[in-house]
Order: structure tokens, then C-alpha cells, then sequence
């Protein structure tokens, strides 16, 4: 495997799964690492542009010139180039520095988000994470973290609140 992909059907328009990819205040309130506490991610969502990953809960921002958004239509399609593993990341997280090292020697990865309206209030919506060589342990871990991630995002926007 070289690639994670993973769908979800949501009760909710694209706009609003758009702005559950992209609001700081929405992802914050289901996008948690149990160790580092909620994520938010500052961009302005445009091609071309930078984004940070921010843990505010443990004072931690991930940010690199290679964090760049790769495609942005609003309500449709985003893409970006995944974070980057610093060591100030991997120690917020509890990631042994062998693993960390590890991470860091793999190409950088790129994830994407396919928002379809498939009619009647429901959205279908893709996750792709690729750019992966074959046995990268980079790979293992987004496979267990994105589907909990796509749970809370679906849970948030169809109930209002999140997974506990």
C-alpha cells in the first residue's frame, strides 16, 4: 500500500463540510491527538498558500515553508501537503525519537478532500493520503488517525456536538 483512502457520507451541505475542514473553531472541537490536545490550522485556504498546525492546549505550531495548500475549491476539493514532524512535535505527542526519525525520513505526503453533494442534504466525502513508499510508517499511523478524525468531523456537523 502506497495510499490511504477513505469515504463517509455526511448529513450536511458542502459548505458546511467545507467549513468543518477549514474553521480553526470547528476542527478544534473534533480533531484531538488524546496527548496534544485539540488541532487547529491556520491558512487562508488558497493555492499556493502555507498552513500551520496549531495544539494550543500545549502550546505547540507546526509550520514549514513545504506545508502548502496544493488545490482549493471551496466546497468541493482541498488538498494540501501533509505537516511536518518536528521534534517539538513528536515529544507533544509521546512519539519515541527513533519513530520520529524514522517519520522524517519519508517523503513528504499530500492528503486530499473530495466534497460531493450527492442530493437530499447528504455529502460524500473522500479522503485521499498518498505520496507513500511501500512499508512507510507514516502510512500506518494516518490509516488508524483518519478514520477517528472523519468520525468526529461527521458526528460534529450532524449532531453539533463531538465524540467524547
Amino acid at each position: 500500500m502506497t495510499s490511504f483512502s477513505y469515504t463517509t457520507y455526511i448529513h450536511a451541505t458542502p459548505e458546511r463540510v467545507w467549513q468543518g475542514l477549514t474553521d480553526p473553531a470547528l476542527t478544534k472541537r473534533y480533531w484531538r491527538h488524546q496527548r496534544a490536545g485539540a488541532k487547529t490550522f491556520r491558512s487562508d485556504w488558497k493555492k499556493g498558500s502555507t498552513w500551520a498546525l496549531a495544539h494550543a492546549e500545549v502550546g505547540l505550531v507546526v509550520s514549514d515553508p513545504e506545508q502548502v495548500i496544493l488545490e482549493s475549491d471551496p466546497s468541493r476539493r482541498l488538498a494540501y501537503t501533509w505537516h511536518t514532524f518536528t521534534p517539538e512535535w513528536a515529544a507533544q505527542v509521546g512519539m519515541d525519537e527513533a519513530t520520529a526519525d524514522a517519520w522524517r525520513a519519508e517523503p513528504r505526503s499530500d492528503v486530499a478532500f473530495d466534497i460531493e453533494d450527492t442530493g437530499h442534504g447528504v455529502v460524500k466525502l473522500t479522503v485521499v493520503h498518498d505520496g507513500f513508499e511501500p512499508g512507510s510508517g507514516v502510512l500506518q499511523g494516518i490509516s488508524n488517525g483518519w478514520p477517528a478524525v472523519l468520525a468526529g468531523l461527521k458526528t460534529l456537523l450532524e449532531t453539533g456536538s463531538a465524540l467524547p
